[in-house]
């Protein structure tokens, strides 16, 4: 999409320029007899803005919905400059939202425990009417794991999360975050060990994941809600920390606005007894949709990170139990798996306690 829109504001700026050229000498020519050469651009100039106007409103419509109080509300490029520019009619009924939807659950399985202190479980739901689709969750108690963050500015290489998994001895795997064009940094603080990935603190991110606490008084991990935790003076305890959007805060309200597009969803989160929550679904949905439907699961969630989204979502688990690998899928792929080559800088990562 990035790539799209900047091939179409330069195609628009180059048409434009083109336009100016071709028909400049005439114009010089009349314009010497006339005078006002500048009065005769100003219309060619102004059209140059209004197409590169109209790609900037298609890029803002473009943008997924998100949490922390950003906004959200998805619209066609056009519907949007319609709004815009046109005040509403008066006595023109509007029509109502669509209502939100509804989640049916199966009747739910139990937890299937792979080891001490580790379970997985493979929730099935639908919308009313749909399809039923599987989410995935791995339940993991810090008392009896370790978790890392392993990240391609420390290790020299992206990696998929299989190859990481075996390069580091993990045992499950999945997104830390989201990352920045230069296909290394976090969109978010990141650190880990003495390795800073990303050193700024981003202010619309409300969640952070936290491991490796320098006193036995603290978790071994945990997700911090930035607005009812004391992040600031926690942080420095911990030698890893992710930051990233919070979808659900502390107190269990849902902070994602309605609207954006569907993809594929990884996220961490914590549940009531303390236990770190890795989840992934597969299923194309809004963030709002997800957040609804993990708020309806009996499993009392509490922080909820977002990590990832699309094919590059992902969930690894290699335990003598089960082995298997979860990958996400964007709706041109709807029906592929995913890509299990597609490397990821940065992951959160599971080992054993010794």
């Amino acid at each position: 999409m990035t790539l799209h829109l900047f091939l179409s504001i330069r195609h628009a700026i180059c048409c434009g320029g083109r336009g100016l050229f071709r028909h400049e000498g005439e114009r010089r020519g009349r314009d010497q007899v006339h005078g006002g050469y500048g009065l005769r651009l100003a219309p060619l100039a102004f059209a140059v803005f209004r197409q590169l106007f109209l790609l900037c409103v298609l890029a803002l419509s473009s943008v997924p919905a998100c949490a922390d109080g950003m906004p959200s509300e998805a619209q066609d490029g056009l519907t949007a400059i319609k709004n815009a520019l046109v005040p509403p009619q008066p006595g023109v009924a509007q029509q109502a939202p669509p209502p939100p939807p509804r989640w049916a659950f199966e009747a739910l399985p139990p937890w299937e425990k792979l080891e001490e202190g580790l379970q997985l479980g493979l929730f099935s739901a639908q919308f009313d009417g749909g399809e039923p689709f599987e989410v995935v969750f791995l339940r993991i108690d810090p008392a009896y794991f370790d978790f890392t963050v392993e990240t391609a500015s420390f290790e020299g290489q992206s990696l998929p999360l299989e190859a990481w998994a075996t390069r580091k001895g993990l045992i499950a795997a999945t997104n830390a975050s989201m990352y920045l064009p230069d296909g290394v940094t976090s969109t978010g603080y990141l650190r880990t060990g003495g390795t800073i990935n990303n050193g700024r603190v981003v202010s619309k991110f409300g969640a952070f994941f936290v491991a490796g606490p320098d006193s036995p008084d603290l978790p071994g991990a945990d997700l911090l809600d930035r607005s009812t935790d004391d992040w600031e003076n926690l942080l420095p305890h911990y030698s890893m920390v992710v930051q990233n959007y919070r979808m659900i805060s502390s107190d269990r309200r849902l902070l994602w606005k309605p609207g954006g597009p569907k993809h594929s969803i990884s996220a961490v989160a914590r549940d009531g007894t303390g236990a770190i929550l890795f989840i992934l679904c597969r299923e194309p949905i809004t963030g709002v949709d997800f957040g609804a439907l993990l708020l309806a699961l009996p499993i009392d969630v509490r922080v909820v990170m977002y990590t990832e989204g699309g094919s590059l979502a992902g969930l690894f688990l290699r335990t003598p139990a089960r082995s298997r690998i979860w990958l996400g899928r964007s709706l041109p792929e709807f029906w592929a798996s995913g890509s299990l080559g597609a490397p990821l800088p940065n992951i959160i990562g599971v080992r054993r306690k010794h």
